[in-house]
This record gives structure tokens, C-alpha cells and sequence, in this order.
């Protein structure tokens, strides 16, 4: 008896979208189905949710080893035979290029095994105005879509939906819209079809990535004096986000716009902040003036 294929989607959104917690919600609430998740980045929240989490050697198909570790990662959700699996692409990472590697020859084999649905992008519903007017990454995104829905609808008015749905459409007139809170939209969306575009070349072009610099400390860190740091910051950055060990230990930071959230998290081998900057490694000189001004701490830059 010939297995069914296994329903394959990609997941993808600009940072601060809330991809991460659409996918723990998606796992927690329905407990009755395997669901296998792929995700380019580090899944730091899921370490923590009563999920089994594998990290695959070189396994982000963010790494110069791309090509090999996402049809890898693919084979290995197969042999668990699956009902789903979500491919969970970076804010950061072309859609395409994802597409690109799936539809190599060499990797026909692999995707017998999988009916491809669709891209679902996820939209901040408080920062998608003025991020789909600085970040040529954001419309890219949408272009090669099929399903976009809004994320944090909550945090807007109505009037303010009606809009985000109409510059949504003159981005992609073919994809389907829809909207949530926290994250939290249903399986039921996936169950119907979706409109396809053929072409992946209509949107296409150079994308420029935005930079990220990244901030390394070993030691225990004072709560009011980082967010002091941080808030200097917030107009220069799409977000800042990682984990720190503060007074009452380690904490995840989630900067996007104006909000911060803090929330506990597992411990690390050091603290982290990763900033998304707007205006490039320009930012790199301010952080290290700032840091050394505010915290007065040794730490590390990565630009």
C-alpha cells in the first residue's frame, strides 16, 4: 500500500513577526497530531515545551552547508512519517532560495515523500507599515506568499486592519489574508486550497538582508542598566532580542518597536543580545561607546 505524501508548508515572516509562537501554539493545541517542525534558526523557546527537539550537525540552512542540511533534515522528518512538517524560514532568508534548494534535481528523491502546500507569511500587525516601507525584504516575502496573515491584530484598530489588508493585496493580489493574536492562527486555514503563483521571478531581484550584530557577555548583568542600553537603540533596529543573566536569573529579551518583553528562559553559556540594525555595521561603534558607557562590562562584538 503506497503511503500519502506528507503536507509540507514554509513558514515565513520579517522579524518580530511571531513565527516561533505560531508554531507553539500550532503544537500545543493540537496535541492529537505529529507535527515536525524545520527551523533555520535556533529554536531557543521550544527547548523549554514538552516537545523532542533535535539539533541536526550544521543543521541551519542559514550555514554555507544549506544545500545539504535542509533535504537532510527533510529525510530524517520523513523516516518519522509525520502528519505535517513546517519549514520555519528566517526573517532574514529569501523564500526563494528556499524554493530554489527543494527544486534541485538531486533532491527529487526527498520531496517524493511530500505534497508542497504552501508559503504562509506572518505579518506584525503594529510594525508592518513602516517595515514594508524601509525593508524590500518584507514585500519580497509577501510577493511569494499564498496565505498571509496577520499577527497581533489585537494591537491595531480596525480601521488600521482595513489598511493592512489592502497594502497586503497591492503587494500580492493573489494571496489569501487572514488575521490572529499571539500567534495564534488554526490548522483549519490550511485545509482549504490556496491560490498558486507559477512564477517565482515576478517579485525577484536583489534583496539586501539587514545586518546583525551581535553582543557577547560572560558576566551577570544589572536589569535596569540593559534596558537603559537597549532603549537607545530601539529607533536604529528592526529588533533586539537574545537572553541575559540578570539579578534574578536568565531571562529572554524580545524588542520589537517600542515593546519589550522579558520572560524567564533556560540558561546559556553567556549572555546575548543580537540587534537587526537599519542602518547597517554603522551601528557597531555606538553599541560598543554605549555598552561601555551604561554597563561597563567586558563583552564581545560580532558584526
Amino acid at each position: 500500500m503506497m503511503q500519502s505524501l506528507i503536507p509540507l508548508y514554509c513558514l515565513t515572516g520579517f522579524v518580530g513577526a511571531g513565527k516561533t509562537t505560531a508554531l507553539m501554539t500550532i503544537l500545543r493545541e493540537n496535541p492529537d497530531k505529529k507535527i515536525g517542525v524545520i527551523f533555520t534558526e535556533p529554536a531557543e523557546y521550544l527547548k523549554e515545551e514538552d516537545t523532542d527537539l533535535e539539533q541536526l550537525p550544521n543543521g541551519s540552512v542559514k550555514c554555507i552547508c544549506e544545500e545539504e542540511a535542509l533535504p537532510r533534515a527533510l529525510t530524517r522528518m520523513q523516516e518519522q512519517q509525520p502528519d505535517m512538517v513546517f519549514i520555519e524560514i528566517s526573517g532574514l532568508s529569501d523564500p526563494v532560495r528556499i524554493k530554489r534548494i527543494l527544486d534541485r534535481p538531486q533532491n527529487r528523491a526527498v520531496l517524493e515523500h511530500y505534497d508542497q502546500r504552501r508559503t504562509i507569511c506572518l505579518v506584525d500587525a503594529d510594525n508592518f507599515m513602516e517595515q514594508i516601507r524601509d525593508v524590500k525584504m518584507v514585500e519580497h516575502q509577501l510577493c511569494h506568499c499564498h496565505l498571509a496573515v496577520i499577527n497581533k491584530a489585537d494591537l491595531v484598530s480596525p480601521e488600521l486592519l482595513t489598511a493592512l489588508r489592502a497594502q497586503i493585496h497591492r503587494v500580492n493580489p493573489e494571496c489569501e489574508i487572514a488575521s490572529c493574536s499571539f500567534g495564534g492562527f488554526s490548522l483549519e486555514l490550511l485545509s482549504h486550497e490556496m491560490n498558486i503563483s507559477e512564477s517565482d521571478e515576478e517579485c525577484s531581484g536583489d534583496i539586501q538582508n539587514p545586518d546583525s550584530i551581535v553582543i557577547n557577555c560572560v558576566h551577570r548583568l544589572e536589569t535596569e542598566k540593559v534596558l537603559a542600553f537597549i532603549d537607545l537603540f530601539k529607533e536604529e533596529t528592526y529588533r533586539i532580542k537574545g537572553f541575559c543573566l540578570f539579578e534574578n536569573g536568565w531571562n529572554q529579551i524580545d524588542v520589537v518597536g517600542s515593546r519589550v518583553s522579558l520572560s524567564p528562559c533556560m540558561p546559556h553559556s553567556s549572555s546575548r543580545l543580537i540587534f537587526i540594525s537599519k542602518i547597517g555595521h554603522a551601528l557597531s561603534q555606538p553599541l560598543t561607546e554605549r555598552w561601555r558607557e551604561i554597563i561597563s562590562l567586558p563583552m564581545q562584538l560580532y558584526d
